[in-house]
């Protein structure tokens, strides 16, 4: 634990001069996050013989431009995805979860007396689609009747976050809220 910390002190302590939020700067952000619980409810069926289960996301993938000192605007790319196979009764089954969503987003960003820290809190609207699909070799398997329907692939999200600039080129971000996870961090790319 205190070798975490002392890494983590080490990281925030670099004294390059990294710029904060500007206008006409871009930001590409890189991040994995924790995703808003489906992994948790498809993994209920884990009771049953040679269950396996496995995942992958949400990652992302955000581009934000300043267009004054403190609002941005941009778009985020997120995609997740789980599934299991198991067998019961002499027959074979197989689910999929997929989520994808594409947002058009804006963000404030509060002005601090830190060059380096860059807090901000923002929301995005756009096409968000889940995906459910099932599978068996079971006779009869109607896999229509697993059919899911959200209705329109309209969504939305809502974030706080936070950049810290390690140098004037790269930093880290972390981001909480509702969308297609509920927290992601990761890397963070400013360019002029």
């Amino acid at each position: 634990m205190k070798k975490i910390l002392f890494a983590t002190i080490l990281l925030f302590s670099l004294s390059a001069r990294a710029q904060f939020f500007e206008q006409e700067m871009n930001y590409v952000n890189v991040g994995y996050g924790l995703g808003l619980g489906y992994g948790r409810i498809l993994n209920a069926y884990q009771a049953y013989d040679g269950y396996d289960f496995g995942g992958f996301g949400p990652v992302s993938l955000s581009y934000e431009r300043g267009i004054t000192d403190n609002i941005g605007i941009g778009a985020a790319i997120g995609f997740s995805t789980y599934g299991a196979t198991w067998s019961q009764y002499l027959y074979d089954y197989k689910y999929r979860w997929t989520t994808l969503s594409i947002m058009v987003r804006g963000a404030y960003h509060f002005n601090v007396r830190n060059d380096q820290f860059d807090p901000y809190i923002g929301a995005g609207i756009g096409f968000l689609k889940y995906s459910y699909k099932w599978e068996s070799n079971e006779p009869g398997f109607n896999e229509d009747a697993y059919n899911v329907d959200f209705g329109t692939p309209l969504g939305y999200q809502i974030f706080a976050g936070a950049r810290y600039m390690f140098t004037d080129n790269l930093g880290a971000y972390l981001e909480v809220g509702y969308g297609l996870a509920v927290a992601n961090a990761g890397l963070t790319l400013a360019i002029d």
